[in-house]
């Protein structure tokens, strides 16, 4: 059952994004893109979230039948405009909220479950191969971090996913291989913050 709804989840904004990839050679760029702009922040009150994103983030809501009912999921995204230069392709936060007991952070085995299944489910609808993958709590959540490498090697996804209650979050970054040390990634991950239901 969390299987298909990691699947549907991920389908929409992972095949969307692949086909942009280039096939060819890239040269890292000597000053990125993301280095070259002031980052801004992003608060989104119904998401519950605030985050530091290269630029303005898209917002699109899909709702999915699925086995445990209809499933809203919102997506938001940046594609930076400059892909030669761009550390990273496309920047993306995500999240779901599951019907009330079907998923809880202090559901260790559930969570872990969740976590383990959407990773393999990402390797599988892109292609691709998990070369890194750990636990990682995040803002004191259960959570996990994982790297695909897919397009023959040509391209990396990198994923930060965590449940907070009954919702689940999933920060991603798109990128040619070759384009750097992930440190946008990794400031688009850290930049993640948790808003009170106010």
């Amino acid at each position: 059952m969390l299987r298909l709804i990691v699947l549907l989840l991920l389908t929409g904004t992972l095949t969307a994004q692949t086909d942009r990839l280039d096939k060819e050679a890239v040269k890292p760029p000597t000053k990125s893109w993301e280095d070259d702009h002031r980052w801004e922040q992003v608060d989104d009150l119904e998401g519950r979230f605030r985050i530091e994103t290269p630029g303005p983030l898209e917002h699109k809501i899909d709702t999915l039948e699925t086995a445990v009912g209809k499933q809203v999921f919102h997506t938001y995204f940046f594609k930076v405009p400059e892909l030669e230069r761009a550390e990273n392709l496309i920047y993306v936060l995500s999240y779901v909220d599951y019907p009330a007991g079907a998923l809880h952070q202090d559901s260790t085995e559930l969570v872990r479950e969740l976590l383990a299944s959407t990773e393999e489910s990402a390797a599988e609808a892109l292609r691709g191969e998990v070369v890194y993958a750990t636990d990682r709590e995040v803002l004191g959540y259960p959570g996990r971090i994982w790297r695909i490498d897919y397009k023959d090697g040509q391209a990396q996804a990198r994923t930060l996913a965590f449940v907070v209650g009954g919702r689940y979050y999933e920060l991603k970054t798109f990128a040619l291989s070759g384009r750097g040390l992930s440190e946008a990634s990794d400031k688009f991950f850290r930049g993640f913050r948790l808003l009170s239901a106010g």
